[in-house]
């Protein structure tokens, strides 16, 4: 018998028992996933916002995950992470675009496995149905949303962006069946863009304006025109921005009190687009409500990574991937269930917990592939929380993409090659983070940093002599050498330079 058939069938055993002593399960299931979002932007994380109210809505019905980790910062891998419930050693996706390998079970299929209908709302093209992430779902329930950020307008067109956001006909008639048919159930894995950069693609200038009007407190002091002055010159110069910042500011001869007023502008760029994507997720949750489905729907909310802004100290700005900051890695989770009491989660949690709570959830035991962990027991208070660590890591380019950026030193330094050994490596342990960074000499040196007490990670504490520090410090070398080994064994296919480059053009990652 093969593995997936007893998947299925131990799936939907469980499922059909489902619901002894607790809420029958969800007929509904979304997995609602966004790219490119940092969370200290949305109210739940930073309650004085105002510029998130869906998002602050939902949290207080949901569970808030305090501690949630991504593993990589690079869309590719994550949705392959929250995909398949593994790390880059188990799925074999270390950079993007990459084919997602058919022999990882995904969490689409384990849903299909126990009678789900399952749907793809496939809006990110670093992770598409066409490479492979939608595995588990039927060619008829993929809807295809994905947007050219190169070929498309300035600005995309807000019905296209609505679209891309789930608020569309397609969403309206599954929800209208659903309610129709009392017996039926459905798995929705939804993933896109909208605060990817290039950010003003998303959100543009009139738009940003009247945010700032509405407001002003989410970026005091930018005014109109100075978007006017600075998004001009974010277009043209903003890889250099991410990677080049100290030569930018030397080309363009800017005053420090320049740098701010840009830096700020752009910033305001940002939470413009999350502000944009909060009214969106509204609008997703309103139309659940209004078919009369919203006690029999789980809604999970999370993102791949979040993005890096400025700030002094880091080596890169305004993108994700290729530095180990909280600002990228600790990302958004709310998970909404039936029946389960709002809370906030304090203990450290990872993408690669989302598929296995989502199945447990639903009654559905995970596949033995998935290395994470079913957290329902913790929140129905039948377990305590488990003790864990959540493992990450920089991104790899491939060779086009490397190639494309030669011109940039800092670039050349931490990715000379598609090779394994280049990255770096973290681990959380609550709120102590140990980090095996790249010294960009080709060496590279542990660090160590406590977010509760230096959120900003400006103090490095890592003492060779602290026992912790040294057994974290073990545990990182050995996940780095599974990750390189990982590597080596990948059959993950890479695509040609053509079409991996269109791919990288339509996200905005290359010229």
């Amino acid at each position: 018998m093969t593995r997936r058939l007893l998947v299925a069938l131990s799936a939907i055993v469980l499922s059909a028992s489902c619901g002894s002593g607790r809420e029958p399960a969800p007929r509904l299931v979304i997995l609602y996933a966004t790219c490119t979002l940092n969370k200290q932007l949305l109210s739940p994380y930073t309650p004085a916002l105002r510029t998130t109210p869906n998002l602050q809505a939902f949290a207080r019905e949901s569970v808030v995950f305090a501690r949630h980790t991504s593993e990589c910062g690079q869309s590719g891998v994550d949705f392959a992470t929250l995909f398949t419930g593994t790390q880059a050693d188990g799925h074999g996706v270390y950079f993007h675009p990459v084919e997602l390998d058919g022999a990882n079970q995904t969490l689409a299929e384990s849903f299909a496995a126990a009678g789900y209908e399952t749907w793809f709302w496939s809006g990110q093209p670093m992770a598409s149905a066409e490479l492979g992430y939608g595995q588990g779902v039927a060619a008829d329930h993929v809807v295809v949303r994905e947007l050219s950020f190169s070929k498309r307008p300035h600005p995309l067109e807000p019905d296209a962006l609505a679209k891309l956001t789930g608020n569309d006909p397609e969403f309206v008639q599954l929800l209208a069946r659903l309610r129709d048919e009392p017996e039926s159930r459905a798995f929705v894995q939804l993933h896109f863009t909208i605060t990817h950069e290039p950010y003003h693609q998303c959100a543009p200038l009139e738009q940003v304006a009247a945010f700032l009007e509405q407001f002003p407190e989410a970026a005091p002091g930018v005014t109109r025109a100075q978007l006017e002055r600075w998004l001009p010159v974010y277009e043209r110069r903003r890889y250099e921005l991410s990677w080049d910042f100290a030569g930018l500011q030397q080309s363009l001869a800017l005053s420090p009190e320049e740098v701010a007023e840009f830096t700020r502008t752009i910033e305001a760029v940002y939470a413009a687009g999350v502000h944009q994507l909060d009214g969106f997720f509204g609008r997703f949750l309103a139309s659940i409500r209004e078919h009369g489905l919203e006690d029999e729907a789980l809604v999970a909310f999370t993102a791949d990574h979040g993005e890096a802004l400025f700030r002094p100290g880091t080596r890169i700005h305004f993108t994700h991937g290729l530095e180990l900051v909280p600002e990228v890695l600790d990302v958004p989770w709310f998970l909404r269930v039936p029946g389960l009491a709002p809370a906030t989660y304090s203990a450290v949690t990872r993408s690669i917990d989302v598929f296995p709570t989502l199945l447990g959830a639903c009654g559905i035991a995970p596949p033995a592939s998935v290395q994470g962990i079913d957290l329902m027991p913790a929140l129905r208070g039948t377990a305590a929380p488990p003790a864990q660590r959540a493992f990450s890591h920089t991104a790899l380019w491939d060779e086009h993409r490397i190639r494309r950026f030669a011109e940039f030193p800092l670039l050349q330094k931490l990715l000379p090659s598609v090779d394994p050994e280049h990255m770096s490596v973290r681990v959380r342990d609550g709120d102590l983070v140990l980090k095996l960074e790249n010294q960009l000499d080709g060496s590279f040196a542990f660090a160590a940093f406590d977010l509760a007490q230096d959120p900003r990670e400006e103090d490095d504490l890592y003492d060779a002599q602290n026992d912790l520090h040294r057994r974290l410090a073990a545990e990182l070398e050995r996940y780095k050498a599974r990750l390189i080994e990982g590597f080596r064994r990948s059959r993950s296919l890479g695509r040609e330079e053509q079409d991996a480059l269109e791919r990288l053009r339509d996200i905005g990652y290359v010229r």
